[in-house]
């Protein structure tokens, strides 16, 4: 399975990424590609850890070079969750390390398609810059969802989106969450005005989750499943 989770900087994008991918990893292998690439993210999210036995290599270079047939050297095991790895950018990389634009489609999709391979479910956690090489590979991903702030911002982001979705005929594979959701957020006005029906509503939390988010996330793992309850 492949998800690719799409929203504007700030929507809470990596902390949906990273407890799905904690949430997956207990029965399955998980692998979360962060498609940043104008910082390193790796040293962050998966501290000190890399894959034994191969020399690491950085996301970017994954896109630039020759077709990757081996995904190992790209990815990096987190320490505490073995069944989660991470491809990203990795210390070394800096703001003008990669220019990829859209032209990079045919290795991200390579890249992709290697990923899921290898794994049970594939986590596109895309940013929020308008050249993302990985944006229309992202949009024929089997489930989008889109964490959405349920703010005015958050609102006119979806509004402007949705005709790109509709025009590729992935509107009906989106899945929309309320995120980052505080008590002064008029969720329902934002869900009629939007047209929307939130899979799930997902509280703010300052940088990871934790049982309370995990709690919010049971509406949405429902609906990723197809119906079918999971344990996670």
């Amino acid at each position: 399975m492949i998800i690719a989770i799409w929203g504007r900087d700030g929507a809470g994008k990596s902390t949906l990424s990273d407890t799905l991918g904690v949430l997956f990893s207990k029965k399955e292998i998980c692998i979360i590609i962060d498609t940043d690439l104008t910082q390193p993210t790796i040293p962050c999210r998966c501290p000190g850890e890399t894959q034994k036995g191969v020399k690491p290599q950085s996301l970017g270079h994954a896109l630039t070079g020759a077709v990757v047939a081996d995904i190992r050297p790209y990815l990096c095991r987190h320490p505490e969750h073995k069944g989660l790895f991470y491809a990203g950018l990795r210390d070394g990389d800096d703001f003008l390390s990669y220019e990829l634009g859209l032209g990079a489609e045919n290795g991200v999709r390579n890249f992709v398609d290697r990923c899921a391979e290898q794994a049970d479910v594939v986590i596109l956690d895309l940013s929020g810059q308008h050249g993302d090489p990985f944006l229309p590979a992202a949009l024929d991903a089997g489930q989008i969802i889109l964490p959405i702030v349920p703010d005015l911002q958050g609102l006119c982001w979806f509004l402007s989106v949705k005709p790109l979705l509709e025009r590729m005929g992935a509107l009906e594979r989106v899945l929309t969450v309320a995120s980052m959701a505080r008590p002064e957020h008029d969720v329902a006005g934002v869900e009629k005005i939007g047209g929307l029906a939130f899979a799930a509503i997902l509280p703010w939390v300052r940088d990871t989750g934790g049982a309370k988010y995990e709690k919010a996330l049971k509406p949405l793992l429902h609906a990723l499943s197809g119906g079918d309850d999971t344990d996670a």
